[in-house]
């Protein structure tokens, strides 16, 4: 499971994405913690509290993505490790005019409401001489040497429309805004739809080609050509007739606008499925979350996915879950993603699937 070349790699990748992969599902390993400044070790030089983008020293990091890069070549499997702008940060909300506040107890960063809700009129346009703008650049400016080649750079996390209506508005006050406020909501949608892929076109022409695509920010899958991650957790709080008028078309216009788009989703209340694998997304990621539902009650949805769209699973999974996954999943159109604690473990998982 070990040394498998790049070219293979890559080569295993587009039939995953094809939904044909003879080697059964693309595999590879997430370890150590989730929440960000605890996985990159920031408690030395970001201190708990409010923060800017002149606060984020990148020299900081480095030792930290060498790290990471090292540990996951370690435990082998086929994806490739890759480095963007540090996730730990609520980037597009800064942009947006949302405070930031460390919180090192939790190991995440949060964006709090701005003073007065904004209009649609006072979100802005995507700056390039923005400083959260310019930090993101000078992160990728210093992994790109880093990398030296050795692995890809990504665009770092982005949250979606919803999750930026519920930073700017609250949660869950953001769907009474939809609801008492439409008309002036989807024209927030579309500012935010702007302010996004600006945001990622500016990341994008940063980002030198790896075998000609880029990385995926903590998932490590290769994506071909200009590829981006999206994300939609706050849509799990609206009914579907609400993320089909006010999420649905900015999620649409990113997709159309990349070469190739995944999408993560957590399986909490509203999962929008259906309406998914009808857009252009290249592929659909579906967390296990420790303590969530478990494979055998994703089952439903993991079929929908693969009736249209290949499948990634990311998770905490259980011996159950994998034999579930193992035995009833369409294997070529799978990728699987889960958390593993040792090498051992890792290497279990892959005779498990690979024999």
């Amino acid at each position: 499971m070990t040394g498998i070349p790049a070219r293979e790699r890559i080569e295993r990748t587009k039939a995953f994405y094809a939904m044909s992969n003879p080697e059964g599902p693309l595999l590879g390993f997430f370890t150590d913690t989730y929440y960000p400044l605890k996985r990159y070790r920031t408690e030395s030089h970001l201190p708990s509290g409010p923060y800017g983008a002149g606060d984020l020293k990148v020299a900081s990091f480095l030792d930290q993505y060498e790290r990471l890069y090292r540990e996951h070549e370690a435990l082998g499997g086929e994806l490739f490790w890759s480095a963007a702008a540090f996730w730990g940060v609520p980037w597009l909300e800064a942009m947006a005019g949302c405070p930031i506040v460390a919180d090192q107890d939790t190991g995440s960063s949060r964006a709090q409401p701005r003073e007065r809700p904004p209009a649609a009129e006072e979100i802005p346009e995507f700056d390039p001489q923005d400083p959260w703008a310019a930090k993101a650049r000078e992160f990728l400016a210093a992994l790109g040497r880093l990398s030296g080649g050795r692995f890809p750079l990504a665009a770092t996390l982005m949250r979606g429309i919803a999750d930026l209506m519920a930073a700017l508005y609250g949660s869950p006050g953001f769907v009474f805004r939809l609801m008492d406020a439409p008309a002036e909501s989807e024209r927030v949608a579309e500012k935010l739809t702007r302010l996004w892929i600006g945001f990622a076109d500016s990341q994008l022409e940063a980002i030198p080609a790896f075998h000609g695509g880029v990385g995926s920010f903590y998932y490590n899958l290769w994506m071909p050509g200009r590829g981006v991650w999206l994300q939609e957790d706050a849509a799990a709080l609206i009914s579907p007739e609400l993320f089909e008028r006010f999420v649905l078309p900015g999620l649409s216009a990113i997709v159309e606008h990349y070469d190739s788009s995944i999408i993560h989703l957590h399986p909490s209340g509203f999962i929008p499925v259906d309406s998914l694998v009808e857009t252009g997304l290249t592929a659909i990621e579906l967390h296990i979350d420790y303590g969530g539902p478990r494979a055998e009650e994703l089952y439903p949805c993991y079929r929908r996915i693969q009736s249209r769209k290949p499948l990634i699973i990311w998770g905490d999974m259980t011996r159950e879950d994998l034999e579930l996954i193992a035995r009833r999943l369409d294997l070529q159109g799978l990728a699987l993603i889960p958390v593993v604690r040792s090498r051992g473990e890792a290497e279990w998982i892959w005779r498990r699937f690979k024999g």
